[in-house]
């Protein structure tokens, strides 16, 4: 009996330890946004001379009712952003935060100087191990969905 119960707790600790390592092999972060800025003249203010760099550029996470600077050092891209070129330009593409500061809403704001920054308000469904944005507000302007196409806009700035 007692050889048994033995068995039966080792497979129920094997069964739970592989439920818990298929959580974290299936994880989905799907969270980075990407975004144009562009002039009156619709140049790419990152493609153009005295525009836009992303060394100018800091990221604030909202955590807590106050914004945190956000840095991590031991990632590719420490400041949470990068500049990626594709077809249509050169795009800032943002890591927003994931923390929640009300009801499902993330925000981040995207300081380009003392006297000029912008909010990104986000959307995250949080399943399972999960983080998905579904919808994207640039200062307060609903700017993407759910399955409209790629996580990108443009911003006249």
């Amino acid at each position: 009996m007692k050889k048994v119960l033995l068995l039966i707790a080792a497979t129920l600790i094997t069964a739970c330890s592989t439920e818990k390592d298929e959580k974290i092999c299936c994880t989905i972060i799907d969270t980075e946004v990407s975004i144009k800025y562009v002039n009156e003249d619709g140049q790419n203010l990152f493609e153009i001379e005295d525009g836009l760099t992303a060394d100018e550029i800091t990221i604030y996470h909202k955590i807590n009712d106050e914004w945190i600077e956000y840095y991590k050092g031991n990632l590719d891209h420490p400041k949470g952003i990068f500049v990626v070129e594709r077809e249509e330009g050169s795009f800032l593409k943002i890591f927003p935060s994931s923390t929640i500061v009300e009801d499902t809403y993330s925000e981040t704001k995207i300081e380009f100087s003392e006297s000029d920054s912008d909010v990104l308000r986000t959307e995250i469904e949080k399943k399972n191990s999960n983080e998905i944005v579904t919808k994207v507000w640039y200062n307060d302007e609903l700017k993407w969905e759910r399955n409209q196409s790629e996580r990108m806009f443009e911003i006249l700035k």
